[in-house]
């Protein structure tokens, strides 16, 4: 999809307001795009549910092309349906949708709301650029000097971006470090005696905290019991990982289908990708044969027909970046998570012929039904480890929880061996990298888990 910007007054750059909707309905998930459909049927008297015998038109249907007039005739060659295929293409039926995570995902919403926020097409750019290097916590290890060195842009006009991000995300998001993100979040609240004693404590030291240098803490900043213990207990209602999703109780509605039909992969969109709607034929018939439409259903009629081009919009680049992604990530059908190549947002967006950006608000929050499960697509991205490495970050922590599910319990494997094991697979990290993976899967460090199995055969 290509983003079009009109030029206003003043030099500033803005979306033409039905691009605008088409970005938006672009990077909504299967469930928002559900409560958008049904908003649309509610509020549009043109538009209405198509019924499952229409014959389909498939994801290629007609798009008519864009028009800078705001009137689109009534003869029109427009596609009055939007009906694309749906589910397996040999027809057979998937159950869905899947518990799994919930769609309020804080790098899904700054991709739909960055578009909306950055002034200039550089400035967005930008601002994905640093999106793109925040990993799933919500962090952003990457130096930002590192990053302007990858991209071209200017450490200054990155340093805004980021700023930007800060400002739309979930207070912490964005941080470089744990002490950072907990800073983060403790400066947006109101400010009290606890909240200044919890960021003192941040302050002396995170890691002073995990070393049980409580007491000692404690002695320099010379805080009483009640104090220091009201202030610890302000720190631990924080949430070290802001980019996490929420996923209690709800419900994955799946974008894509990925599966073996007679022999060969196929991937095609599922039913909540493609809602059935279509312009009303006899509301369409009335305005034609009246001599004086009415001027507010020949506007619903414009809105409606935008709204069909939309979707169709987001069918059609669904569909094409997922088929690059797997063309890439092939070998994951047949083994999994540990053998994920490297791949880039700029990759994928090079090879479909679309902005990064697109890519990046196609993937986040777009769930893929495979053989192996069920993954959002932007699970398949990762950098590597070098020049020659074909194993992406994504695959290096898939090997961490499997080394770890392997590993004898009454010896298990400190980071440092895990390295250790990785390097002999032509994956060299530094044990720090293997800690960060480590906390992102959710696994104790060795000694705690040593400790835990020691309690069992106690027990």
């Amino acid at each position: 999809m290509r983003v079009d910007f009109s030029q206003h007054q003043g030099g500033r750059q803005t979306l033409n307001p039905q691009l605008a909707q088409q970005i938006r309905i672009l990077g909504l998930s299967a469930q928002e795009l559900e409560q958008e459909v049904h908003q649309w049927l509610a509020n549009n008297v043109m538009l209405e549910p198509e019924a499952s015998d229409v014959d389909d038109e498939g994801v290629d249907a007609e798009v008519a092309p864009d028009s800078d007039d705001n009137d689109i005739a009534l003869d029109s060659n427009w596609d009055d349906g939007y009906s694309p295929m749906a589910g397996i293409a040999s027809g057979e039926a998937i159950d869905v949708p899947l518990a799994a995570p919930d769609v309020t995902d804080p790098i899904a919403r700054l991709a739909r709301e960055l578009p909306m926020e950055c002034r200039t097409p550089r400035a967005l750019a930008a601002a994905f650029a640093v999106l793109e290097a925040v990993d799933d916590r919500g962090w952003l290890e990457e130096d930002l000097h590192d990053i302007a060195c990858r991209t071209g842009f200017p450490t200054g006009e990155l340093v805004s971006a980021l700023a930007l991000i800060q400002k739309l995300a979930p207070a912490g998001f964005g941080a470089r470090d744990l002490a950072e993100c907990f800073a983060m979040q403790l400066r947006a609240m109101p400010p009290n005696a606890a909240v200044r004693d919890a960021l003192a404590i941040v302050g002396a030291g995170m890691e002073r905290l995990a070393g049980r240098e409580i007491g000692t803490v404690q002695r320099e900043l010379r805080l009483d019991d009640a104090a220091f213990a009201e202030a610890l207990a302000l720190l631990r209602r924080l949430d070290p990982h802001p980019g996490r999703a929420a996923v209690e109780g709800a419900a994955i509605y799946p974008d894509v289908v990925v599966a073996q039909v007679d022999g060969r992969w196929t991937i095609t969109l599922s039913e909540f990708a493609t809602p059935r709607l279509r312009v009303n034929p006899a509301y369409v018939r009335a305005l034609e044969d009246s001599a004086t439409p009415a001027p507010a259903m020949k506007q619903q009629l414009h809105e409606a027909r935008w709204f069909l081009r939309g979707l169709a919009q987001r069918a059609e680049t669904l569909l094409k970046v997922t088929h690059a992604i797997f063309r890439r990530q092939y070998a994951f059908l047949a083994g999994g998570e540990e053998v994920l190549a490297p791949m880039t947002l700029r990759e994928i967006a090079g090879e479909v012929g679309v902005h990064e950006s697109t890519v990046s608000r196609v993937t986040c929050g777009k769930y893929v039904i495979t053989p192996r499960g069920i993954f959002e697509l932007k699970h398949f991205f990762g950098a590597g480890f070098g020049v020659g490495c074909a194993v992406s970050n994504t695959a290096a922590r898939a090997l961490v929880r499997r080394f770890v599910a392997a590993e004898d319990p009454r010896t298990p494997l400190d980071d440092a061996a895990i390295a250790t094991r990785l390097a002999e697979r032509g994956i060299r990290v530094a044990r720090r990298t293997v800690a960060k993976y480590r906390e992102a899967l959710g696994i104790p460090p060795a000694r705690l888990r040593a400790a835990s199995q020691s309690l069992a055969i106690s027990a």
